[in-house]
């Protein structure tokens, strides 16, 4: 018997982090759909009006998005609702979503062939030494520079995370963890000091709001006190993906590093980008 998960994800930060992960551990595919709490919804109105009503999908505040995916395989099914609530923090998290799993008597069309795809080979003019990168292990790029990756718990507070940092310069990005030490979060050195800055500096970030949204994140952004209020989500690799991948997600997710993690999503070392630049380069630790 094949499943049907339906979740509803209030956070669109988690969005591309969550399809990856479900791509990686086999999800056939996924439906995305726009979608509005019912109470949430009936709270803005009463704020806004009616008038408002044809915003109701633009807006952060209320907007929010239903993923549909078919399963089949049971083992799949259990490392997507694991990834699920990895990704979120846990479902008992206010602000998280709803999953739900629902039986499906039958599915039609999950699986299709795929059409051939012409070999991409690399130029003729690349370096034969700069291909050999893509292939390397992320614990290998890892161990180039053998960076510690700095770690802090959801409500450790924002304060206390400069010292930390202070400890292993080279570390750019902090790993924030749950109490039984699995990944749930990043938070970049750029993001950490507009937290902090912000409440130093206020009306440098208020000459930034010009319409309602950025009077609510204004809003928001004061009463950041920990990790977890501005971590963003837990991007990684294992220690044997490649290298191409470590670049992906780095590129994809505009970000001067990430942590690598064992199979239980437990944090075992950190690629800082100019480890990875001198992967690429084929160049050896330049101390």
């Amino acid at each position: 018997m094949g499943h049907l998960v339906l979740l509803v994800l209030d956070d669109m930060a988690v969005l591309p982090a969550l399809l990856e992960a479900w791509q990686s551990v086999g999800v056939p595919g996924v439906t995305i759909l726009q979608s509005a709490g019912a109470y949430r919804t009936q709270k803005w109105l009463r704020r806004m009006g009616l008038g408002a009503l044809d915003r109701l999908f633009e807006l952060e505040e209320t907007s929010r998005r239903t993923l549909l995916a078919a399963i089949e395989d049971e083992a799949v099914l259990d490392r997507a609702i694991a990834e699920a609530e990895r990704l979120v923090g846990g479902f008992d998290r206010p602000g998280s979503g709803l999953l739900v799993v629902l039986p499906a008597l039958r599915v039609l069309g999950l699986h299709k062939a795929l059409p051939i795809e012409a070999e991409i080979r690399p130029h003729k003019a690349a370096h034969v030494g700069w291909l050999a990168w893509r292939k390397k292990s992320a614990a290998e790029i890892a161990k180039l520079l053998d960076l510690q990756p700095v770690i802090v718990r959801r409500e450790t507070t924002l304060g206390q995370i400069p010292q930390a940092l202070a400890a292993q310069p080279g570390v750019q990005v902090v790993c924030v963890t749950s109490e039984d030490d699995v990944l749930v979060g990043l938070l970049p050195l750029t993001d950490l000091a507009d937290a902090l800055l912000f409440h130093e500096m206020p009306e440098e970030f208020l000459s930034e709001v010009t319409d309602l949204e950025g009077v609510i994140e204004f809003a928001e952004r004061s009463r950041v006190r920990t990790a977890g209020d501005v971590m963003k989500p837990p991007v990684c690799v294992r220690r044997d993906d490649p290298g191409e991948l470590v670049f992906r997600r780095i590129h994809q997710h505009q970000l001067p590093g990430l942590p690598v993690v064992d199979d239980t999503y437990h944090v075992v070392g950190y690629i800082s980008l100019l480890a990875l630049l001198l992967t690429i380069c084929g160049l050896p630790h330049p101390l």
